[in-house]
């Protein structure tokens, strides 16, 4: 069954991500916060919460952790003074290459055995079924 199969690559792809980042004390929840800050920058704990359909207190206490540990820097918004903006400190900036590293580490040896088709299709399908999923939710 196709869920079956992406329940277990993301599963053994958090493994090796948690594993490879052992000695810096990074959770795969605040990994994943980590990428999410790559892309978008300037961002509240309430749109992470929103993109990752995770609940609010969860993702402030992985932004906390974050903030512990110089990963990330909270600041508040200057439109909205209630509002703290997330962004990565050069800190955070530097652990991301590393976890960039780590990814595609993680994608050579998964993907192995597939052409560059197969791989481009893969992602084209994988984009489609994601964006169905978040519509189906919204």
């Amino acid at each position: 069954m196709l869920m079956n199969s992406l329940s277990i690559i993301v599963r053994h792809s958090r493994t090796f991500c948690e594993h490879r980042l052992t000695h810096f004390d990074i959770g795969f929840p605040e990994q994943v916060i980590l990428m999410y800050l790559s892309e978008n920058r300037k961002v509240s704990q309430d749109e992470i919460a929103k993109y990752f359909m995770i609940d609010k207190g969860a993702i402030a206490k992985s932004v906390g952790k974050l903030e512990e540990k110089d990963y990330i820097e909270r600041y508040e918004n200057p439109e909205d003074k209630r509002e703290k903006l997330i962004l990565l400190s050069a800190k955070g900036k530097k652990i991301l290459a590393y976890m960039k590293n780590i990814l595609e580490e993680w994608n050579v040896n998964f993907m192995k055995g597939l052409t560059e088709d197969d791989i481009r299709q893969f992602k084209r399908i994988a984009d489609i079924m994601a964006n169905n999923a978040t519509n189906i939710t919204d």
